[in-house]
This record gives C-alpha cells, structure tokens and sequence, in this order.
C-alpha cells in the first residue's frame, strides 16, 4: 500500500502544468510513458516511466522548455539517470549529464537571463549524490553540494538547503542564484568515469553514449580493454574524476577499488582506451596533462614512496612511459603544473621550516 501511495504521489507531483506560448501545456502519463498535451489537445511523447527510480519532468519559467530524466544503465539496479532538457513539443531534444544515482527532483529556475537546472538525489552524502547544478549556459555541471532538498527564502534569490529534513549546518548552507552567475568553471565532480551496472560498459558523465561497450560482437575489445574488464570484474563498480586533454579529445581517469588504485587513457573521438595501469599498492592521482596536449604527469603515492610517471604520445594513438620521477620528500605535494614549453615540470612542498620548495623536473633529459 506505502508503495502505490508513494507512486501516486511522485506522480503527482511530477505531472505540471506550464503556460507557454503555445498556451496552457500539462504533463500527462498514458500507457506507460509522460507526454506533454497542449490546449488542442495534441501530445508529445517525452520519456518512458518505469516502477523504479521514476523519472522527473520538470518545466522551465517561461513554460517552453522542459527537463526530463531518463533511465542510463549506471547505478545499483539501474537507478541512474540521464538530465535531458527539450521544447515542450519534445523537439531540439538535448542531453546535459549523467548520474549514477536517481535525481529523486529537478528544480528549474532563471535569473538574469541564466538558467539553471538543481538535480537532487535521495542521499545526502552520497559521494555522486546531493545537490548538484547544471548551468544551461555552458550545460556544465557547475556545483555540488551537501543536501537533499531545497527550500526557497522567500523574497529573496536564494535556496535554503535540508538533509534528512533538517536546515544543513556544516558545509554550504544556502544557494543563491546570484552567486552561481559568478561561477565560470566546470564543478572539479563535473567529468566522472562510470562503469555500468551489470560492468558491461564505460561512460563518462558528460556523453550520452558509451566509450567502450564490451558486449558488441562486431568490435571485439583489444588487449588494454580487457585488462580493463578484468579489473572491472575483480573490483566492483569503479567510479573516478577525469581530466581532460584540452588540445586533443582524450582524458586521464583515475581512482581506486578497494586495495586498488588504477589510471589510463581515452581517446574519446575514436573512442578508445589507449593506457589502463592499475596497483594493489599504489595509488593514483594529480594527473597532469601539458599544455601542448602531448605529455602527462600523473602522481603514483604509497604508505613509502611517491613517484611521478611521464608519459608522451609518440605515435597516432600510442602513448609511452618516458620518464620516472622518485620523490624524496615525505612532506604532501602542491602546486603541479608544466612550463609554457611542455618540457620541464613542477611540484611544491613544505620543508620543515614550512618554507615552500619548489622541485623542477627536466623532461628534455630522459
């Protein structure tokens, strides 16, 4: 009985109602899937709905946009969701990203001309849950935040934020939507690495389609695509930050699995993996791509030792180890970055006078 009130209710609130140009739009559900209807009384098919993890609809402002959720095969029992936004006559249909988890509301709202989209998930700590905001604009994921349900402060452009019903009292506290039309970058969460549910499949959150989809018979996968599965299938669901290339299509992932740690390369245009190293003993991070686009400086740390790796393209879709780097210091390390020419590197720590110590690193000898 709980569940079908619970359905009834979701679907309450979900089924809008709008006033656009083309008059009076609603949102209805027939035979399974949401359509928009217009006074005329002709309807858009939008998205299907399923029993779990319902998908969301939500109206723009101005009632001639729409954002929509829609099942993507990530997340346990396939509760993850793709953010489409679409006219309300289902046309200009646009993905924006994807999320392991279920966008239990979506929240559409406008200032100054700049739209932004909140999906907020059941689980407020969840590390690919909470608030998060989508800017139309640049269709960036622009902001994550702790929370699993906004309330709006009335009279003013701001958002007060709840957990588990109770005002949030450590972390951010409100969101204004004045302060997201300062925000120019992409959230640091914005590019994720996911493995699907049953680990057929790799994506990242900001394509609609697959990297690589192990279950298609006519590309067969290739050796690195395989020690990637393996390590997929012996290390449960995998989910990591990408960095990318800002001169080619490719990005560094990188993150760990319970013991493990693991890196590699994509080529997203191709799409193709191009590097995967994973370490029952190392872990990865601070991958660092040059400015030229051709070198990459990824940090490899255990309880002992730090290394830096380099690696170089040296042919169409080869990428080599050219250089290890042993760390001395046992101090944490800051401040990575390339020189302008792409051929020396540094990193800063803290001596034990906490002055900072810049180490740099000369690519040009090998």
């Amino acid at each position: 009985m709980f569940r079908i009130n619970y359905i009834l209710l979701t679907l309450f609130l979900a089924c809008g109602i709008a006033y656009s140009g083309q008059g009076k739009v609603k949102i209805i559900l027939e035979n399974g899937y949401y359509y928009t209807q217009l006074e005329t009384g002709e309807k858009f098919e939008i998205v299907k709905q399923v029993d779990w993890a319902l998908n969301k609809i939500v109206f723009s402002p101005d009632g001639e946009y729409l954002a929509y959720t829609t099942s993507n095969g990530l997340g346990f029992e396939n509760e993850g969701r793709d953010v489409f936004y679409c006219k309300v006559d289902g046309s200009e249909r646009i993905f924006l990203h994807k999320f392991e988890l279920c966008a239990d509301t979506l929240l559409w709202d406008s200032f100054k001309g700049r739209d932004f989209i909140f999906v907020i998930s059941w689980d407020c700590y969840a590390d690919k849950g909470g608030i998060q905001v989508i800017d139309l604009k640049s269709k960036n994921l622009i902001l994550r935040v702790l929370g699993d349900k906004l309330e709006k402060i009335q009279g003013t452009d701001c958002y007060e934020i709840y957990c588990l019903n109770k005002p949030v009292q450590q972390g951010r506290q409100m969101i204004c939507l004045e302060d997201l039309l300062a925000i120019k970058e992409p959230d640091s969460l914005n590019l994720r690495f996911y493995a699907g549910w049953t680990l057929g499949d790799i994506y990242i959150s900001t394509k609609r389609d697959p990297l690589i989809k192990f279950g298609d018979p006519s590309n067969p996968p290739k050796e690195q695509e395989l020690i990637l599965r393996s390590f997929l299938w012996g290390g449960g669901y995998p989910v990591s930050k990408i960095i990318l290339n800002v001169k080619n299509n490719q990005i560094a992932f990188y993150g760990d699995v319970d013991k493990f740690g693991f890196f590699g390369v994509f080529d997203v245009q191709l799409p193709k993996l191009l590097l995967f190293n994973s370490s029952d003993s190392l872990k990865f991070s601070h991958p660092t791509w040059s400015p030229d686009g051709s070198r990459l400086a990824i940090l490899r740390i255990n309880s002992w030792d730090k290394y830096i790796y380099f690696y170089e393209f040296t042919g169409p879709e080869k990428i080599e180890l050219i250089k290890t780097f042993t760390v001395v210091t046992g101090e944490p390390l800051s401040d990575f970055r390339w020189s302008s020419d792409s051929n020396k590197f540094y990193f800063s720590y803290l001596n034990s006078d906490y002055q900072k110590v810049e180490t740099e690193i000369d690519l040009t000898d090998k």
